[in-house]
């Protein structure tokens, strides 16, 4: 009486998918005969132990690991245990109810969520199918038991066909939902790798950046509108400085940082104010977006996107994104969109360093000028409009004079507001005709294309214009320079050819006097290569230690013993021999080279002092200093102070010996910086050469020395010369008068020696007593040194 309801042929169904499945759901579910069987087979399944068995069973399925919490977990267990049965009892009862979709889907999303797959899910169903058919087989009557069967097949079948088909819906709205995900993913890797091909591009602006940005935004990531805002504390106010897209949106847009304000409260003022992304979702319903509500409406704008730029100085920014779709961005689209913004905010920061390192390398900070490298980037572009245009362009490289002196005598600060000036008046005269470029720390140098201009008138105008004297800070300062003139193409092809024939001219125009000029030529490139040359052999004997001191005793006139010794340097080179000092001393000084070998006589001198010491105990040590060491006080009395703690000696057991035209060159600095030298070192002062210069006695009473020096050239004519020995005489009288020792340098002769010891000079030196000697001669000079060989 069963058999007839089960016994479907396929040819019955049909060809038509619909009828196909319709078919199948008529044969599945019961019918109306079956139906009276369904609260028996219901009262099966109420049976506690069949769960138990079932539970039992499932444990030994290999891959249904999702579970292993609910197998070794009793409470989970039994809770897992009830909801099977009450699934079963509620769908045997009625497995036509609308509710068997509902509870159908739920089981799918469980199983899919633990990672099921529907084989297991089906070897589940068929657990309890077996546990069940063996509870049928105990049924006495076999049409019965034939006909329970044949129902629970069907409900089976049909209870797997629901979860199996809802469970790949789901997978199918899934697999959707990721193929849209991926979409927007794809959008946003080829936003990204658009803004990371534009931030490796050449960037001279960081607008560029932006709008190029932008317009990436728009373009690639199909959103409505983009821009960047940049908000600079204190102020609240937020600037627009790059947009694409909707621009028209922006058209007397406002918006703020201040959180008191209703504009400061949107997704641009929080993202700038507190550095964190923003975003609306809608912007219909966000009350953040109240104050543009009736704009968004306008341009059909539905969400926004914020998302900071940390522009990693005193200036904030955000990059703005609006899109016509509500909840257009999901929260890995915003991850993503971050890394971007982050991207920017690097190739921003990139920018900044490279304008920075840019000024650095072709600007000069003091004047505001650019520097040797950008003058010679610029004189290759000028050389080929003076070669296409047919016309001479000459290269002024000039030196202000004395500069050091000023700046030592004003201060630092005051002689940079001087070369300040003085680039800006070199710059207004060469206007658009060249370049003007601060080429060291008092050197200028600018191009010019002559036309038919004179060179010589070109000059002086320079001249004049540095004539003016400089208002600095209520007094005026005058400078003058020396200036040396290349111009090609006679005189050099090349911008590093035309720069160097300008420096050998200018070494020549500053060797004539102050205000001095000189023009290229071979003779002046022949001294200047030979000056180079030289220098570059110092330089090499300085670090080769070819340097060594010889010592020229003093003798005091008194006593007629050698009281003290005057240290002087002297180059030991390998190939030349021992060099006079007059064959290289000037190259030092000029270079600057000076300075450190200065330092090193300074402490060379103090370790031989200290040595001849031990034999000598009263024996006092002098040496020479210039206007380049003293310009540069605090390498000399770093080397002072160093010398007093190496050797343990008191401070006036040294004399340091500096020019009058030293003293006159520096200015009032230079007298304090001799009273520290006096007071808190106490070495002894000593002025050199003196009676060369122009001072008066007011000047001379100001300075702290101990004893003034008399010139050779003074002694020299001694004591026939009249006017050398009136001089000699008014300079020893001068001294007497301010209780200043003497001094008489150059004595060659007895008779020089018997005048000045009638005058009454404390001191004297010269080869009459001994020419200056190497360190190991030393001690002997002074253990056999002989008054009567030399005194009358």
């Amino acid at each position: 009486m069963y058999s007839k309801n089960y016994n479907l042929k396929g040819e019955e169904m049909g060809s038509d998918p619909g009828g196909v499945h319709r078919n199948i759901v008529s044969f599945l579910l019961p019918s109306e005969e079956e139906k009276s069987l369904l609260k028996e087979l219901c009262s099966l399944v109420q049976a506690e132990d069949i769960y138990e068995e079932f539970f039992q069973r499932i444990k030994s399925i290999k891959d249904i690991q999702a579970f292993q919490k609910v197998f070794t977990d009793p409470e989970r267990a039994f809770s897992f245990k009830k909801k099977v049965s009450t699934f079963f009892i509620n769908y045997l009862t009625n497995p036509c109810s609308p509710e068997v979709n509902i509870r159908s889907e739920a089981v799918a999303c469980r199983h899919l969520e633990a990672g099921v797959s529907p084989v297991h899910f089906k070897e589940g169903l068929f657990v309890i199918w077996h546990i069940l058919y063996q509870r049928i087989k105990k049924i006495s009557s076999p049409d019965k038991q034939e006909a329970l069967r044949v129902l629970l097949t069907k409900l089976v079948l049909w209870l797997s066909l629901q979860v199996i088909n809802k469970y790949f819906e789901i997978k199918e709205k899934d697999l959707a939902a990721s193929l849209e995900e991926l979409k927007i993913l794809n959008r946003i890797y080829a936003l990204l790798r658009e803004i990371n091909l534009l931030i490796f591009e050449e960037q001279h602006e960081e607008q560029h950046l932006f709008e190029k940005a932008c317009g990436i935004m728009v373009r690639v990531g199909g959103f409505a509108l983009a821009w960047v805002a940049v908000n600079r504390p204190p102020s609240t106010e937020v600037k627009i400085v790059a947009a694409a897209g909707e621009t028209e949106y922006l058209k007397d847009f406002l918006t703020s940082t201040d959180p008191q304000n209703p504009e400061g409260q949107g997704p641009c003022g929080i993202s700038l104010r507190e550095g964190c992304s923003v975003v609306i979702g809608d912007v219909d319903k966000d009350p953040r977006f109240r104050p543009w509500a009736e704009r968004a409406k306008r341009f059909g704008i539905r969400s926004v996107a914020a998302l900071p730029l940390h522009l990693r100085n005193r200036s904030r920014g955000s990059l703005l994104l609006y899109s016509h779709n509500p909840h257009h961005f999901t929260q890995k689209e915003i991850l993503l969109l971050e890394e971007i913004a982050r991207d920017l905010s690097l190739g921003y920061i990139h920018i900044k360093k490279s304008q920075a390192l840019e000024k650095a390398l072709f600007w000069d900070e003091v004047t505001g000028l650019s520097n040797q490298r950008y003058l010679l980037v610029s004189l290759e572009q000028e050389l080929n409009i003076a070669t296409s245009q047919d016309i001479p362009l000459v290269l002024v490289k000039m030196d202000l004079d004395h500069f050091s002196a000023v700046n030592v005598k004003i201060g630092r600060i005051k002689g940079d507001l001087i070369l300040r000036e003085v680039g800006a008046r070199l710059r207004r005269l060469v206007d658009s005709f060249g370049t003007v470029a601060r080429v060291g720390a008092d050197e200028f140098a600018f191009s010019y294309l002559l036309n038919d201009m004179n060179p010589a008138i070109l000059l002086d105008r320079v001249r004049n214009i540095l004539s003016e004297p400089f208002p600095i800070n209520g007094e005026e300062v005058t400078v003058t320079a020396s200036m040396g003139v290349a111009v090609f193409p006679k005189d050099a092809t090349t911008p590093e050819g035309l720069l160097e024939a300008a420096s050998f001219a200018l070494i020549e125009a500053k060797n004539k006097a102050p205000q001095g000029i000189a023009f290229y030529s071979q003779e002046i490139a022949e001294k200047a290569y030979t000056y180079y040359d030289l220098l570059r052999r110092l330089e090499e004997a300085y670090e080769k230690n070819e340097f060594v001191l010889y010592f020229q005793p003093r003798i005091d006139l008194a006593s007629r013993k050698p009281t003290s010794l005057e240290a002087l340097i002297r180059w030991n080179s390998p190939e030349m021999g021992l060099v006079s000092p007059g064959e290289f001393i000037p190259v030092l000084e000029e270079s600057g080279l000076i300075v450190e070998v200065g330092r090193w006589v300074v402490l060379e001198a103090a370790k031989a002092l200290k040595q001849l010491r031990k034999e000598f105990p009263d024996l006092r040590l002098s040496f020479n200093v210039s206007v380049k060491q003293f310009l540069e006080k605090e390498v000399l009395l770093l080397a002072l102070k160093e010398a007093l703690s190496k050797t343990g000696l008191p401070g006036n057991s040294f004399e340091m010996e500096v020019t009058e035209s030293l003293l006159l060159e520096v200015g009032p600095n230079g007298q304090a910086f001799l009273e520290e030298i006096s007071k808190d070192l106490g070495l002894e002062i000593a002025l050199d050469d003196f009676g060369t210069g122009y001072s008066s006695f007011s000047y001379l009473k100001r300075i702290p020395a101990n004893s003034i020096k008399v010139d050779y050239s003074f002694v020299r004519g001694l004591p026939s010369n009249r006017e050398d020995a009136e001089v000699v005489m008014a300079i020893v009288s001068m001294a007497r008068n301010l209780g200043k020792r003497t001094v008489a340098e150059g004595v060659e002769r007895k008779e020089q020696l018997a005048f000045l010891s009638g005058l009454g000079v404390d001191e004297v030196q010269g080869f009459l007593f001994a020419k200056p000697m190497p360190f190991e001669k030393v001690c002997d000079f002074l253990r056999s040194f002989d008054p009567t060989k030399s005194f009358w």
